[in-house]
């Protein structure tokens, strides 16, 4: 008999976390799964670590080995895989608390309407020391949410998704194309609000790792992969062109908001007026141009 949730944990060189990864889903308090870990070409002993949990789970577990390709393309490898109707994502530096996936599945089975469920995560830092539990404005993150998701009003965590198999049957896998770049999931969670409800847990449901290293850190791949989606889903002159300009205006507010925390006033001014002159209605990006214009940062800290 099929597993009702299919687990899928990508991991690369990870094995430090892995464990603590793959107990946090064997001590759920739902225990209707499969777990799908996909080793992309790890030069560690990841492989020790998962036959270590297979020995005592030799039905439940199951481990694949492939050349590195990247997130997007083991997530799918994953995928095709599943015997499970509902899929759930973790990453191997990531962790679930216990009823992580009970309250998701109940939510999910309450309307079939529905085709993801998230919830809120707890971010830590690279030795496990809480940093924070963002704050989620629950205006934006459940109904019809496509607008929100590609203006970044709402953020879905991850660790948290659950999403019906169904889903990528309709709207299709990751997009492989980012799988060396990110936002392969916010691209696929774009998808499927297009043809699905989307519901939010208030409830903090795992805990996502922060490290340096990390893909978000990567802001010339993350600029590219932006750029990537907005044109994906708009291109120039094609569809809802004020959503087009709208999201084109918040990736380079984003840039200046970044470069202006380091003092970079110059590249800041230069984002900040690419992004006005996308959406100049922006109160944030005009105060912040100011910022960046007189260097005021930089006098106050004087």
């Amino acid at each position: 008999m099929a597993p009702k949730v299919s687990i899928i944990i990508p991991t690369y060189n990870c094995a430090h976390y892995l464990s603590s990864s793959i107990e946090s889903v064997l001590g759920q308090t739902f225990q209707d799964f499969e777990i799908i870990i996909i080793d992309d070409g790890s030069t560690d002993n990841t492989k020790e670590i998962v036959e270590k949990y297979r020995q005592d789970n030799p039905d439940r577990i199951r481990y694949i080995y492939q050349e590195n390709q990247g997130l997007a393309c083991a997530r799918n490898t994953g995928l095709r895989q599943a015997k499970g109707s509902l899929i759930a994502l973790l990453d191997a530096d990531d962790q679930w608390l216990p009823e992580r996936l009970e309250e998701t599945v109940r939510c999910m089975e309450t309307d079939e309407t529905i085709g993801l469920v998230h919830a809120n995560i707890k971010r830590v830092g690279p030795d496990g020391a809480v940093i924070d539990v963002p704050k989620r404005d629950q205006r934006f993150l459940s109904g019809d949410i496509f607008d929100h998701i590609f203006l970044r009003k709402a953020h879905i965590s991850c660790p948290t998704v659950l999403f019906r198999q169904s889903c990528c049957d309709k709207v299709g896998l990751f997009d492989e194309n980012l799988a060396r770049l990110g936002c392969e999931d916010r691209e696929l969670w774009l998808r499927i609000s297009r043809q699905y409800r989307i519901k939010y847990i208030d409830k903090v449901l795992a805990l996502y790792r922060m490290s340096r290293d990390s893909m978000s850190q990567n802001k010339e791949k993350m600029l590219e992969a932006r750029l990537y989606v907005v044109n994906k889903f708009y291109p120039s002159g094609v569809g809802r062109r004020w959503l087009r300009r709208r999201a084109l205006a918040r990736i380079y507010r984003d840039l200046g908001d970044d470069l202006l925390v380091r003092r970079n006033f110059q590249q800041a001014r230069t984002n900040y007026i690419r992004s006005v002159s996308f959406w100049p209605y922006s109160v944030w990006t005009v105060i912040n141009l100011f910022k960046a214009i007189f260097k005021i940062g930089d006098k106050l800290e004087k």
